[in-house]
């Protein structure tokens, strides 16, 4: 049965919430997509404050022919998603919600109240990760839609 209560924003003091996650596939251009997403932000309307969507987009080196990493490449995105998560998500600036593979690049999503200082943050990325270009996108999302659409 659907709930009828309407879904209400998480207060900020509330966080971290559970670490909990989903693997799901699809399409996109006729070739696989796999989205892992953070399952525990489901059930909120957005986090209050967290009105910032940041894409880090990782290209891949070597897709196999679905547009997918191979498994050595698949170990190095695993490293540079650690690298990433902890500098990002330090002092609760930013959120990390899914990561999206798919047509040769891997994309880790993150809600973030400090878009400024994810920016200061991406060029450090980029001198800790120089043999890849990563590329960074920040946009409003007070509704957070685009993570809504993946989850």
């Amino acid at each position: 049965m659907m709930s009828l209560r309407k879904k209400e924003p998480l207060c900020p003091d509330n966080l971290p919430i559970d670490d909990n996650w989903h693997v799901a596939t699809g399409q996109r251009d006729g070739k696989p997509m796999f989205v892992r997403s953070h399952t525990g932000y489901r059930e909120f309307k957005g986090v209050t404050g967290y009105e910032h969507q940041i894409g880090i987009a990782v290209p891949l080196r070597d897709p196999d022919a679905n547009g997918l990493p191979k498994p050595a490449e698949n170990e190095e995105l695993n490293s540079i998603e650690d690298a990433i998560c902890p500098l990002l998500e330090a002092a609760n600036e930013s959120l990390f919600v899914a990561a999206i593979t798919t047509g040769g690049m891997r994309e880790f999503i993150f809600y973030s109240k400090s878009p400024d200082q994810v920016k200061a943050k991406f060029q450090q990325l980029r001198d800790e990760i120089p043999d890849r270009k990563i590329q960074l996108k920040i946009q409003p999302d007070k509704e957070w839609v685009v993570y809504f659409l993946l989850a």
